[in-house]
């Protein structure tokens, strides 16, 4: 079974230089809720092409509104041999701080 964490646990993610946290959300949404300081922007639409740039030595927490496009990115992710978390919850199940674009 594929790991995941809990919304409101990716706040500690972000503090270890190994792991990356992505939003795979599209650009309207970041603008309608905000996103999780130090998460980087990869939409689900062009995750595609944003393979080449990621690194096989990282792990990956993949982020979404709700939990479930993150799910699927992160099975991509790991059918295509990088290590990846899903964030159960998204957007929605964090009660953190969040940044605006």
């Amino acid at each position: 079974m594929a790991e995941s964490i809990d919304a409101n646990d990716v706040q500690n993610v972000t503090q270890d230089e190994n792991n990356v946290l992505i939003d795979v959300r599209e650009r309207d949404e970041l603008e309608e809720t905000g996103f999780v300081p130090g998460a980087e922007h990869y939409p689900m639409s062009s995750i595609d092409s944003a393979l080449p740039s990621l690194d096989k030595d990282k792990k990956y927490y993949v982020m979404c509104r709700s939990g479930k496009r993150s799910a699927q990115v992160q099975n991509y992710l790991l059918d295509n041999g990088y290590d990846a978390v899903n964030v159960e919850g998204g957007i929605l199940g964090y009660d953190g701080p969040v940044n605006h674009l």
